[in-house]
């Protein structure tokens, strides 16, 4: 075999070698990439629940003005969030432990737990207006 064979022939060698190694390394790249970053930072979501559902809250107290008990308009208000970060494929599920009405006060004791799958985050929240 003349040496113009034998260079051509490694060289193709370390071509595939290298193009193997890259490959590779994207593809670990990509999957890392899949379970870390943006698509796990709570906090937006975090911060949109501790801005809006308060507001929420506070908007059904007023609709319902007395007629239904406080526990069944925050577990109406919550249903409503559940089913908003259901669609976006985010698990929130609201626990109401205390709710109540002292001289026109509405205090509400709740935690909250919010997953996406990979992450979960419970916080403990009262809200009073």
């Amino acid at each position: 075999m003349n040496t113009k064979g034998q260079l051509l022939l490694v060289s193709g060698l370390l071509m595939s070698i290298t193009l193997i190694a890259v490959s590779s390394t994207i593809t670990h790249s990509v999957n890392l990439g899949a379970h870390q970053g943006e698509r796990h930072d709570l906090t937006p979501l975090i911060s949109g629940i501790e801005s809006n559902f308060p507001l929420a809250l506070e908007y059904q107290v007023d609709q319902d003005d007395g007629a239904v008990t406080l526990s069944e308009t925050f577990d109406k208000t919550s249903e409503d969030f559940e089913s908003l970060f259901a669609i976006r494929g985010i698990s929130l599920s609201f626990t109401l432990t205390s709710s109540v009405l002292d001289s026109g006060t509405y205090t509400f004791v709740y935690e909250y737990t919010l997953s996406d799958g990979t992450m979960t985050i419970t916080m403990s929240k009262t809200t009073v207006f």
